[in-house]
Formats: C-alpha cells, structure tokens, sequence
C-alpha cells in the first residue's frame, strides 16, 4: 500500500524518519520540469554537475541519462539509498555522496554547473554565509549556478521557507550575475502543493570581464 506524501518538515528534523514516514512532499520524486526547461532554453552542455540536496535522485539521474558527469550530495541516508537504486533502475552513472553539503564543498572541487532545489532557501536563515562559502568553493568563474527557492505567497500550512526577489539579489547576487530571476511553480510530490517559487539562474562573472 502506498503511503501518503509527508507535510513539509525544516530544522533540525531527522531526515531519514521523514523519508522512512513515505516521500516528502519537498521531494518531487521525478525530473523538475525547470531544471529541464533551463537546460533546453539555454543549451547548456556542462562537463562537471553538482546537486546539493539531491533527495531520492530523480533530478541527478535525469542530469546523468544526458552523459554529463554528476555529483549529487544528501545528508539522508535513506534518501541516498533511494537514489542509488533508481539510479541502476534507469541505467545512470553517476557518484551519490551521503554527507552534509556544507563539509562536502570543503574539499570536493569545483564544477561547471551547480543545481539547488530547495536547500537555499532552508538554509539562508541561519546558515547564509555557510550557505554562500560553499557556493564560492563548489563554483568557478563562469560556472553556472540554477536555485529553485519558494516564492512569497498566500500561508501554507507546513509550507516551504518563502525568499523574496529583492532577497535573492542581495544575498546570492553577492557571488553571481543573474541570467534570470522568474517565477515558476515549485513541484512537490503532491500537485495539490506546488507552490509559487523563483528560478534563479546565475553565473560567476568571468575574472577581468
């Protein structure tokens, strides 16, 4: 029997209890419709991937499938479980790290395209700078830099933390130049609560131009 998609759940939750309660509703369990969108719209063909809170993996199988070499990092172990299997289910090759991004990026390298669904704007609140140091060690001048972050909208009973435009520019437009900033609807693993989010994509200006 299937189990009912959990309520949104931040802080200093055990992560692996929400994911053993069913699936999150933050984690959409398939390819966000953005994330492609962006790579289509923009043509983009990164060597190097990064995802920061991959969850089950559905985004970083998608970004693997596409031959493009990926690194995806949870701190939940069940959901890192979860996403080595459909990650052999659907024949992807890619690296899954089971550690808390913000130690990952102290030794983990730099990489052409970063992917963020939803840990930005859990973090910012208390962990901005932590959250803006990993950013600058994990990126490169000219790498690319894709956050889907809640939009401020109407109360949502378990809802998401909502991040407002001027926010985002002043906070992540300390490292990036703004490709675009737009609103979108932020998939979840029940329909019934997308919610108005933003799709920020960036890139770190090239040194000298």
């Amino acid at each position: 029997m299937s189990q009912e998609p959990q309520p949104f759940q931040f802080g200093p939750d055990d992560l692996d209890a929400d994911y053993r309660a069913g699936t999150p509703v933050w984690d959409a369990n398939k390819p966000h419709t953005e994330l492609i969108r962006v790579f289509e719209e923009y043509r983009l063909r990164p060597e190097t991937v990064l995802e920061v809170g991959c969850g089950t993996g559905a985004d970083a199988v998608w970004l693997a499938r596409r031959r493009y070499e990926v690194t995806a990092v949870d701190s939940s172990a069940i959901a890192i479980e979860r996403a080595r299997l459909r990650a052999e289910q659907q024949d992807a090759v890619l690296r899954f790290v089971l550690e808390d991004a913000f130690v990952f990026a102290q030794s983990a390298g730099q990489f052409d395209f970063v992917y963020d669904a939803g840990l930005y704007h859990s973090a910012r609140e208390k962990k901005l700078e932590k959250y803006l140091d990993m950013l600058w060690r994990v990126t490169r001048p000219g790498s690319y830099y894709l956050c889907l972050a809640a939009a401020p909208s109407e109360p949502i009973e378990n809802g998401p933390p909502q991040v407002s435009d001027d926010e985002i520019r002043n906070e992540l437009g300390r490292l990036f130049e703004f490709v675009h900033l737009r609103p979108i609807r932020l998939e979840t693993s029940n329909p019934s609560q997308n919610h108005p989010a933003w799709s920020c994509f960036m890139r770190r200006p090239l040194v000298g131009v």
